[in-house]
């Protein structure tokens, strides 16, 4: 009988706050010219996201998920082709939803776990259900999907026809499965991928492409894997074998496909096109980059752009290679949070919003931890 002892969470808890601490440290010492609330902002970015990491599925629940960039990702859905234009202009509004969270959720635990099919908001926080919660409200059920073993929903995806795809864990994590759902959120095609993973920790990323294809990536070496529809093992990845030095961000674009914010340098941050089949990255158009002092932790399909992103320092972005697009749509400056307040993108929606998240002053006079006060703040970004 083996006798191998194997890190436990507090432990993996301690090397990423270390990893992530070295990394603020080095940021700090290339950066010392920003602003201090700049400053400010990536020390709390960097520390919440390297505690996020290592929640979710099957860890300890005080630790929550996420990376160096938090990211959440959305599909512009072809499910909402033929929708009325003036319609959806008109719902596409800004909007201020104050939500209570009750019986335990936790929205922060959302974060890169959440995404829309344009009717309404799906979220997962390793809890063994997923929940909705229609667009503009201030409510969620749970979808009572159908979960015997009570394995953990760690992950969420939509794939271009708006179905609903879950990453399951179960086994202390020694066991990992695809789930889609049907319209009624019961599973009706299940994939068993455990013999692709080489770790117990959920990937932060989990994309899928026009071609339903699964990305999976994580957060501490930006590794992953692709796995086709089937559930065939496509490509493993690293960085190194890309020919870059870093992953910021991935989602799937407008037009489907998967791309990734990379860079190769301290100078600037680019974007490129996934080649799923052979796994290499198309350089897009090299003049169409951001400044390596730049950073972002969301992205997704847009509306009239193949790209949407979010910076915490600049606001939102919009991208287009085809049109040779790069915009600072919604300047952070315009958005309406006090300098002092700390907000993590949920995600975007299909009419072009995206939905920033705040915890708020807790007015509700309760005196329960599981009640928490959040604002919900959608603003148009999509033309």
């Amino acid at each position: 009988m083996h006798n191998r002892k194997s890190l436990d969470t507090k432990d993996w808890y301690y090397i990423i706050i270390i990893m992530n601490l070295c990394i603020l440290l080095n940021q700090v010492v290339k950066k010392m010219y920003r602003k201090q609330l700049i400053f400010k902002r990536k020390v709390f970015i960097t520390l919440f996201t390297g505690i996020l990491i290592l929640s979710g599925c099957g860890q300890d629940e005080n630790i929550k998920s996420g990376g160096n960039t938090p990211l959440t990702e959305a599909v512009n859905h072809p499910a909402n082709e033929g929708t009325d234009t003036k319609l959806i202009e008109a719902e596409a509004k800004a909007e201020d939803i104050y939500y209570c969270s009750e019986g335990g959720i936790d929205l922060s635990r959302a974060v890169h776990r959440c995404v829309s099919d344009g009717k309404n908001i799906y979220f997962v926080h390793g809890e063994p259900d997923l929940y909705v919660m229609p667009i503009g409200t201030d409510e969620h059920n749970p979808a009572n999907i159908d979960n015997p073993e009570e394995m953990d929903v760690c992950n969420i995806a939509l794939d271009t026809q708006g179905r609903i795809h879950l990453l399951m864990a179960g086994q202390d994590n020694e066991k990992w499965f695809i789930w889609r759902l049907d319209e009624s959120y019961q599973v009706d095609k299940a994939i068993d991928i455990s013999a692709y993973f080489e770790t117990r920790h959920m990937p932060l990323w989990f994309l899928i492409d026009k071609d339903d294809n699964y990305y999976f990536q994580w957060a501490i070496e930006r590794n992953g894997i692709i796995v086709d529809y089937e559930g065939v093992f496509k490509h493993r990845f690293t960085p190194e074998s890309l020919g870059i030095r870093w992953i910021y961000e991935a989602a799937v674009g407008r037009d489907g496909q998967i791309y990734i914010v990379y860079s190769n340098s301290d100078v600037k941050l680019e974007i490129g096109k996934l080649n799923v089949e052979k796994c290499f990255i198309e350089s897009e158009n090299p003049t169409l980059c951001f400044s390596g002092n730049e950073t972002f932790n969301a992205m997704s399909s847009g509306t009239d752009t193949n790209l949407l992103l979010f910076s915490p320092y600049s606001g939102v972005w919009a991208y287009d290679n085809e049109n040779g697009i790069i915009e600072n749509r919604v300047p952070l400056s315009e958005i309406g949070f006090d300098s002092d307040t700390e907000f993590y993108p949920l995600t975007f929606l299909p009419d072009g919003r995206l939905i920033l998240l705040s915890q708020t002053v807790n007015d509700n006079h309760i005196d329960d931890e599981s009640f928490i006060d959040w604002l919900l703040k959608y603003i148009p970004v999509g033309k």
